[in-house]
């Protein structure tokens, strides 16, 4: 595909573009698969197929390349076209949120993940409401934080990874009202129960912390 793509673009560059970029982003070298995505964008015919095509590869691999602004420039760019299926709009703003809250942009993104919080896509509201609880952690609002994470995992049953980082939040919290009795509980809770390796690993990695944390504390209260 490199071979077809180095010499002057032909009736063969548009496939090989896409079967590229499609083997890059699966490879995951998402700065490859974005560069693939902008030459087709730049060569590739009009209409809304092709332009959808180039957007959406443009917006997921700009993403995990670290490319935030870009991100949000082509998911706009996807959404301004008519016609496009519910998943590849709400795919868009997800990625979008994701972006503006990676770019430190925290209201425009709370603004969208509430915007998805409830949408029919389960696996995308569940997401939303999570980001919901870590952003207003993030502004110090935890009585508001902690009933978005509760809220997260009342109504996000049967996506476990949401509901067990729901928790580990909730333990981060807890720490911040310096509540480390209810932080160990809901940390050791996890600990004990999911199944997920990197979640438990790094509730484990926080037990140590919070635990940490409450010895220094009844030491000061001691003194």
């Amino acid at each position: 595909y490199d071979t077809v793509l180095a010499s002057p673009w032909n009736d063969f560059s548009e496939n090989s573009a896409r079967h590229a970029a499609t083997i890059a982003y699966d490879d995951s070298n998402y700065s490859g698969a974005y560069n693939y995505y902008l030459k087709l964008r730049r060569n590739a015919p009009g209409g809304n197929q092709g332009l959808q095509t180039s957007f959406e590869g443009l917006m997921k691999s700009g993403y995990h390349a670290g490319k935030y602004s870009e991100t949000i420039l082509y998911s706009d760019s996807l959404l301004s076209l008519t016609g496009n299926p519910a998943e590849v709009i709400n795919e868009a703003v997800l990625f979008k949120a994701r972006s503006e809250q990676l770019s430190g942009r925290a209201d425009s993104s709370l603004a969208l993940y509430k915007q998805l919080s409830m949408n029919k896509n389960g696996e995308i509201a569940a997401e939303s409401r999570y980001h919901i609880a870590e952003i207003l952690t993030q502004q110090d609002s935890l009585k508001d934080a902690e009933d978005a994470a509760n809220e997260t995992i009342k109504q996000s049953s049967g996506y476990e990874i949401w509901i067990v980082k729901s928790y580990i939040l909730l333990s981060d919290i807890f720490v911040k009202e310096k509540d480390y009795f209810n932080a160990k509980a809901t940390l050791e809770s996890v600990v004990k129960h999911t199944k997920n390796k990197q979640l438990k690993q790094e509730a484990t990695l926080k037990l140590d912390q919070v635990k940490a944390l409450d010895k220094q504390h009844s030491k000061l209260k001691e003194k």
